[in-house]
């Protein structure tokens, strides 16, 4: 049993409220209160220390009687929610992972394909190791010029209302769109020899694995097929952008060689796609 369902009555609903479009899960201070409870008793364990996990759990409970959940704003809510799903990055780590959120885990499920042909799910865990690869391919000074950039785009995207960045704004800020553009063809730079740097990515991610909450977590590993998913997410937006003639297009600032590699790399990409049954 979870530490969530510890927590929760066995009969108590989810309450779930429909704000603004948008389905936030307000027992998700539960979720985390349950959480902190686990990982403080297995701390304290560690530790040599007793402690009463269910008088602590009986503590929370009195403690939510006191901040019902309904007083919650929405905001707060998405804010715990985002906190939870390890959605709580900063900008250019945000930025760089976005294109793969379809393709994690909601909140309250498990690591595991719904397709398992044709999607397999990726874990927050990769989230260290991918950003590890990416800073490592495009170098450090590089990577930080673009954290810097990062922070002054969503700077200047923040809600007046929460204080939050608006991030359908940043992802479609006409720098952030250039930068993306650019972080990709440099590190599909990287990729002359396909199978080669495939096979170092899935080193380098799967080192630098975050830990597991869940045994289902904690089981889960980066194989070749989640790497093939990974880069087809991470590129798919520069596809279309090959054949653009634009000013600002990957041929005019990148040259027709770049745009020659690019259409190597993602039939190399695609070949990896159909040999590991990933849908492309």
């Amino acid at each position: 049993m979870s530490a969530a369902a510890m927590l929760h009555a066995p009969d108590a609903p989810v309450h779930v409220e429909a704000v603004e479009g948008v389905h936030c899960p307000l027992k998700a201070p539960n979720a985390l209160l349950a959480d902190f409870i686990q990982y403080y008793a297995q701390r304290a364990a560690e530790r040599g220390e007793a402690v009463d996990a269910q008088v602590m759990r009986g503590i929370a409970r009195d403690f939510l009687q006191t901040h019902p959940l309904t007083v919650l704003s929405f905001h707060e809510c998405r804010r715990l929610l985002n906190e939870a799903e390890g959605r709580a990055l900063p900008p250019f780590e945000r930025i760089v992972t976005e294109p793969l959120r379809p393709l994690f885990p909601h909140f309250g499920s498990t690591p595991g394909a719904v397709m398992p042909l044709a999607h397999p799910l990726l874990s927050r865990r990769l989230v260290p190791g991918l950003i590890c690869a990416v800073t490592t391919m495009l170098g450090q000074d590089r990577a930080d010029a673009y954290r810097r950039i990062a922070e002054q785009v969503t700077e200047a995207h923040l809600s007046p209302l929460t204080g939050e960045p608006n991030w359908s704004e940043v992802m479609a800020d006409a720098g952030t769109r250039q930068m993306v553009t650019d972080i990709q063809v440099a590190v599909i730079g990287h990729f002359g020899d396909f199978e080669r740097r495939l096979a170092w990515l899935i080193a380098m991610i799967d080192a630098h694995l975050a830990p597991g909450k869940t045994p289902q977590e904690r089981d889960w590993r980066f194989s070749e097929r989640h790497a093939v998913a990974l880069l087809l997410a991470l590129t798919r937006s520069l596809r279309p952008a090959l054949a653009e003639s634009a000013e600002d297009g990957v041929a005019k600032r990148h040259g027709p060689q770049t745009v020659a590699f690019l259409a190597r790399f993602f039939s190399a990409l695609d070949a990896a796609a159909h040999r590991t049954e990933v849908e492309v």
